[in-house]
C-alpha cells in the first residue's frame, strides 16, 4: 500500500511546519512501513541549525521516524484517528546518527514492529540518506523506539497515557 502527501496528512495530527513524512512507499499493517522525506533547504529548522551549514536536526529525524510509526500503528490497530487520541514517543534506545542529513538529500525511513499491543508499540527504525546524485549513503540513523497511545482528558489540559 502507498499513500500520497494528502493521505499522509489525513493520518497525522502534526501540521506545518512539522510534517516530516512526504509519502508512504510501502505499508504492511502489523509488520512494517517505508516512508520518504525530501529534505529541502527552505525548511524552517535550517534557519538556525546551522545558518552557515544546514544540517537537519536529529530531533527532526526522530520525528520522521515517529510519524512513520504512527501511520503504521493506526493502520494496524485502527486507533489514533480519533481527535482525542494520538501517538507519542515514550522511549528511544541506542539512537545513532551516522551521517548528516542535508538539504537536497532524500531520507527513506523504515519502521518494523518488534512488539505491539492495542495501546503501545516497540519498533526498530532506520533512516537512510540518498544524496542528490542518487547514491545511497553507507551510513544511517538507527534506533529502537517505543510509542504509546495517549488520550486527552475532557475539560482538562492534561493527558492520560495508556500503557
Amino acid at each position: 500500500m502507498t499513500m500520497t502527501f494528502e493521505e499522509v496528512k489525513a493520518h497525522l495530527k502534526q501540521r506545518f511546519p512539522f510534517i516530516m513524512v512526504d509519502r508512504v512507499l510501502e505499508l504492511e499493517p502489523g509488520r512494517r512501513i517505508k516512508t520518504l522525506k525530501n529534505v529541502t533547504g527552505n525548511e524552517i529548522h535550517f534557519l538556525g541549525h546551522f545558518p552557515d551549514f544546514a544540517i537537519m536536526p536529529g530531533t527532526s529525524i526522530i520525528e520522521a521516524m515517529g510519524q512513520s510509526a504512527s501511520i503504521l500503528f493506526t493502520h494496524t490497530t485502527g486507533k489514533g484517528m480519533d481527535s482525542k487520541e494520538f501517538m507519542v514517543l515514550a522511549a528511544i534506545n541506542d539512537m545513532k546518527f551516522l551521517v548528516p542529513v542535508l538539504p537536497g538529500h532524500t531520507m527513506t525511513i523504515e519502521v518494523n514492529i518488534v512488539k505491539m499491543t492495542e495501546v503501545a508499540a516497540l519498533v526498530d527504525a532506520v533512516a537512510r540518506v540518498i544524496v542528490c546524485a542518487g547514491l545511497k549513503s553507507t551510513a544511517e540513523c538507527i534506533s529502537a523506539m517505543t510509542f504509546t497511545l495517549m488520550k486527552t482528558i475532557p475539560n482538562q489540559s492534561r493527558f492520560m497515557m495508556r500503557l
